[in-house]
């Protein structure tokens, strides 16, 4: 499939999400410092929690691309068990929760290349089924402040967070998001793609720039430099 860059240049690219390279879509999605947000969004059905449902094979490699430009992926135990989130091939994860021993999940139960780090107050009981899984306790009582406490104690210079929309609210008023990712699917126009990402900044509080928007087909990537959060 061709990936249009509508803004801020016109270059495109033949992308094959199964196959083609992560390198091949990098240069959207570079490395910087900062707190990084994904998410993906239906533009016909907005009211969808797991975002398998809103998302696509092109969405999945872009989200593949973003997670290799940061150094940790930073999710919770609500999204990762919705989710059924394996670790990933490309960044150490860190799933932030307040009951770590009902995280059955892929993550903690199958060997992976990279740590998963299960932050908690509570030590959960050993032992995970993957040997690289390995328990940070927390301390703070905002799930604003734990990331920060994990992202200090994990050395993250440029985290990714794949969290949900009431996580993410809670993170907006503190200023904590650098830059939003937003993929809106099934959108039939452009209008209809901005409509939707407007609706959706405005729903979790963010004020944000327009950086980067890509096409294919139905399918509208946005990159948005968050400016500020609204009071």
């Amino acid at each position: 499939m061709i990936v249009k860059e509508l803004f801020p240049g016109t270059a495109e690219l033949k992308i094959e999400p199964e196959t083609s390279s992560l390198q091949d879509g990098s240069h959207w999605y570079p490395r910087f410092l900062g707190i990084r947000f994904n998410y993906v969004v239906d533009a016909i059905d907005r009211t969808a929690t797991n975002s398998d449902v809103a998302s696509n094979k092109l969405d999945r490699y872009f989200l593949r691309v973003i997670r290799s430009s940061s150094d940790l992926i930073i999710t919770t135990g609500k999204t990762a068990r919705v989710e059924r989130l394996r670790s990933s091939k490309l960044a150490p994860m860190a799933i932030i929760t307040s009951q770590p021993d009902s995280l059955n999940i892929p993550a903690i139960e199958e060997q992976s290349s990279h740590p998963v780090y299960v932050c908690s107050e509570v030590a959960p009981k050993p032992p995970f089924g993957n040997s690289n899984a390995k328990w940070l306790e927390t301390s703070s009582a905002s799930i604003a402040e734990i990331v920060l406490e994990v992202q200090a104690k994990l050395n993250s210079k440029n985290p990714l967070l794949e969290i949900g929309i009431d996580s993410l609210r809670e993170l907006a008023s503190p200023n904590l998001v650098n830059e939003l990712c937003l993929t809106v699917t099934n959108a039939a126009s452009r209008d209809l793609a901005i409509g939707a990402s407007e609706s959706f900044l405005k729903s979790v509080g963010l004020v944000a720039e327009q950086i980067q928007l890509l096409n294919s087909g139905n399918t509208w990537l946005f990159r948005f430099r968050v400016s500020q959060q609204s009071p």
